[in-house]
């Protein structure tokens, strides 16, 4: 595929590389120190120059394997040896771009595509990046002008879950959770009984904190999901709770952003960014979930804009039969 002429090229770089391999240097210098003194932190330091070798073998995965290749009539896209595939224009339903600010306030945007099968692929681009996706979402829609593609948008299906960076978010909890155990373990081993209940509980209460963080996403990974429909939405966050949603039967409903600031020492504060969509039932019920605005952004704007299409068409219907019967009332005055 790089024989090949591409106008544009979306990753294939190794970001990262550089930070990566000073953290490698640092933290393999301080392991050797410590285990040259003989001390025992040692293996805290060899745990976290193998997170540091990790992160080195992610850059150059990403150099390698990890593309968007863009031409006139087609694009390819791969993310792991072996799955690259060339699309062409014309194969595509639907692009857009979203957009929006990462828990740690940081911005990302994502071109998101779908195929003609349902598959919605999506992928994360950076600014210097922008010019050849505005130019591989004008291809797709000039495609479909050309080819007088008319399918309707309003009825596409869209999912939102925890799938993307769902095995990234774990994996990085079970290091740290394997980081912590190492922690406490020995904290726990050498304390005395009547020690546990002070400051020596402070590893101890982080692990579960760490363990609860890491079964919430393991549930978040298997089991959330937002099915939104042509006439309603499906809403399920652990095995037991799904459940269907007709836009008629949804009375409200809302995007909201919520930021919140962790004190930091020294005065400092660090803000982080949630957003969330709330929406209330027939009967009283509000569903709330979180979700990633960078992600689903576009996903969110489909369910809103359905839930009040459903609600503007029935307030109008409502209106109309208010008029009839205004109108049958006259006649029989």
């Amino acid at each position: 595929m790089e024989r090949k002429q591409w106008k544009y090229k979306i990753g294939g770089r190794a970001q990262g590389i550089i930070p990566s391999l000073f953290l490698f240097v640092l933290f393999g210098g301080i392991s050797v120190y410590l285990y040259i003194n003989k001390h025992e932190a040692f293996l805290f330091g060899a745990i976290l120059t193998a997170i540091s070798v990790v992160l080195i073998l992610s850059c150059v995965f990403r150099k390698i394997f990890v593309k968007v290749l863009i031409g006139k009539t087609e694009f390819y896209y791969q993310t792991k040896p072996g799955n690259g595939k060339t699309y062409r224009y014309n194969e595509i339903i639907e692009a857009w771009e979203s957009s929006g600010t990462n828990l740690n306030g940081t911005p990302q945007r994502f071109c998101n595509y779908k195929t003609r099968n349902g598959q919605t692929i999506k992928f994360p681009f950076f600014p210097y990046e922008a010019e050849g996706v505005d130019y591989l979402i004008k291809q797709t829609q000039k495609t479909r002008v050309e080819k007088l593609i008319t399918d309707d948008n309003e009825q596409e299906e869209y999912v939102i879950n925890g799938k993307i960076y769902g095995k990234t978010s774990i994996v990085i909890t079970l290091v740290l959770l394997v980081l912590v155990l190492t922690i406490t373990l020995p904290t726990m081993t050498h304390s005395e009984p009547a020690e546990i209940g002070g400051i020596e509980t402070i590893p101890f209460t982080g692990l579960i904190a760490v363990s609860g963080i890491f079964v919430a996403l393991i549930i978040r990974y298997l089991c959330f999901k937002v099915q939104i429909g042509k006439d309603g939405v499906y809403f399920r966050s652990n095995p037991l709770n799904g459940k269907y949603y007709p836009y008629k039967d949804i009375i409200s409903c809302e995007a909201v952003q919520k930021e919140y600031r962790h004190h930091r020492p020294k005065g400092s504060f660090h803000q982080l960014h949630y957003y969330y969509f709330y929406f209330t039932d027939k009967n009283g019920k509000t569903v709330r979930f979180q979700y990633q605005k960078p992600i689903y952004e576009h996903e969110i704007e489909t369910l809103k804009k359905r839930i009040e299409k459903e609600k503007s068409s029935e307030k109008n219907l409502n209106g109309e039969k208010k008029i009839e019967n205004i109108e049958k009332k006259q006649k029989n005055l």
